[in-house]
């Protein structure tokens, strides 16, 4: 997530824009109000798509940026993303939008494994934070059971804690199914993860999450007003319906498989959140070497999903190129009215207007990478994923000297590592504390310790951490060898002293 105009600075230098000889040849195609199931690497054999085909050109790189490999003395490090929990949960995700784009029906199951005994289950409804209140938004269970039986359930005081008791203890990798109903309201006229307008619909984190974190149990850090997460999960397996008006486009999270009436079916090997966008967008479809991508335009908005589309391209190749292939089977970008900035999911990004003018479009792309595959409890340590995405737009863009030239407040000073609950009442120096600050010290780390040193660290971080949720010290371990650039972090306080 990053904030379009950050109100702690007033005065962000807007970097320039990736060169011209960056950019990767693109051709587009552009349609309005239809949709193309994208092709995958295992498609459904038969399956209908949700409109008549239209053509998607290929994106193919001139020249590839070369992969870090890792050098002899790295022996330890993967080659390779770590696999997906073989018994991560599976979520079958059913949303039915209401026509007037204002509320959203949705039913959902939950298969799930836990690797530790469990006397409860927890969801959290990140669709009643603060911010989305605000606006009229709320959510709320309205049936929920327990390998079949109907359950009792407790709603915290804040709205956003679902807690079930399941009547005892269950031992570790027990399996425990889960059905639940919910409503959704979607806000209006507010800058946030969710929200209506006209014919147009987006909602990200609107279903009941399970808030499970591998090896510590149950994530309950309480939510934030500020323009930010605390969402945390652990990677899932994602059946999801979207039932909505005929015409619309549906972008987001999964892989189209197919269309129904008013059906789309999407799926998702391993995501640890769940975004939609629908309505009647202008969308432009290519590729990123093999990762279908799509940019959809809402109606009345002057961007240009073609001229979004291979900025989109250029951003995964770069990332790609330090980190490891994109992680997901494809990636939708929502362009839309009310917010300003951008917001990441897994496979999905939602982008306010003008957002091809600055830093918010590379830094969402990051995101898929930290955040989205590595993971990490957003509400504990946010910084794992917004000054690295911060860090990784900075080395696109070449940035940096402009975050090292920034102020950093004195109560936000050497607290690079502090919880959202820290940033609570300081929502104003946030963005610098962290995104600012943390960016500003990966990379005087990694001009500390060389390039090829660091660079090599960081991929084998990622790879280790694949699907998992990252903590601080997951991160110390990757720069072991690298002391120098431990201190550095030390120094902000983003690690831990010893």
């Amino acid at each position: 997530m990053i904030f379009s105009s950050p109100p702690t600075a007033p005065g962000r230098a807007r970097a320039r824009l990736l060169p011209v000889a960056l950019a990767l040849p693109l051709l587009v195609s552009g349609c309005s109000g239809t949709h193309r199931a994208a092709p995958t690497g295992s498609p459904t054999p038969g399956a209908p798509t949700s409109s008549p085909p239209t053509s998607t050109a290929p994106v193919t790189p001139s020249t590839r940026p070369a992969s870090v490999r890792p050098s002899a003395t790295a022996a330890a490090c993967r080659t390779t993303y770590a696999a997906p929990d073989p018994d991560r949960p599976v979520v079958a995700l059913s949303f039915v939008v209401a026509d007037s784009k204002a509320s959203v029906r949705g039913t959902e199951r939950v298969t799930f494994r836990p690797d530790l005994p469990v006397d409860r289950l927890v969801f959290r409804l990140w669709a009643n934070e603060p911010a989305a209140r605000r606006g009229g938004g709320h959510t709320e269970v309205t049936a929920l059971s327990v390998d079949g039986t109907a359950s009792a359930f407790a709603v915290s005081g804040d709205r956003t804690t679902v807690t079930v008791r399941l009547g005892g203890t269950r031992p570790a990798r027990s399996r425990i199914v889960v059905d639940l109903a919910f409503a959704l309201t979607l806000p209006g006229g507010v800058n946030e993860r969710l929200g209506h307008s006209g014919r147009v619909a987006w909602f990200g984190s609107g279903f009941p999450l399970l808030a499970w974190e591998r090896g510590r149990g149950w994530a309950t850090e309480p939510p934030t007003s500020a323009f930010a997460e605390a969402a945390t999960s652990e990677s899932f397996q994602l059946d999801l319906s979207v039932d909505t008006a005929p015409g619309d486009t549906v972008l987001g999270t999964g892989v189209p498989i197919s269309t129904t009436g008013r059906i789309r079916h999407r799926t998702a090997d391993a995501v640890r959140d769940v975004v939609v966008a629908v309505g009647p967008f202008h969308v432009a479809r290519g590729r990123a070497g093999a990762t279908p991508v799509a940019v959809g335009v809402a109606p009345g908005l002057s961007d240009s999903a073609e001229r979004l589309l291979p900025m989109h391209v250029d951003a995964i190749a770069a990332h790609a190129a330090r980190y490891g292939p994109f992680p997901y089977a494809s990636l939708d970008v929502a362009v839309l009215p009310d917010i300003e900035g951008g917001i990441e999911f897994p496979g999905g990004i939602l982008l306010g207007h003008n957002q091809d003018k600055d830093a918010t479009l590379v830094h969402e792309v990051a995101h898929q990478w930290f955040y989205g595959l590595v993971g990490d409890d957003q509400g504990r340590d946010p910084w794992l994923d917004e000054a690295f995405a911060t860090y990784a737009e900075a080395l696109v863009r070449g940035t940096g000297g402009t975050y090292a030239s920034l102020s950093v407040p004195a109560s936000g000073r050497r607290r690079v590592g502090a919880p959202m609950a820290y940033w609570e009442p300081r929502t104003s120096v946030y963005y610098r504390s962290v995104y600012v600050q943390g960016a500003a010290a990966l990379l005087r780390a990694r001009r500390t310790v060389g390039a090829t040193a660091w660079d090599r660290a960081i991929r084998c971080y990622v790879a280790t951490n694949a699907h998992r949720i990252a903590t601080p010290a997951d991160l110390a371990r990757a720069l072991a060898g690298l002391p120098a650039a431990v201190a550095v972090l030390r120094g902000v306080g983003a690690l831990p002293p010893r």
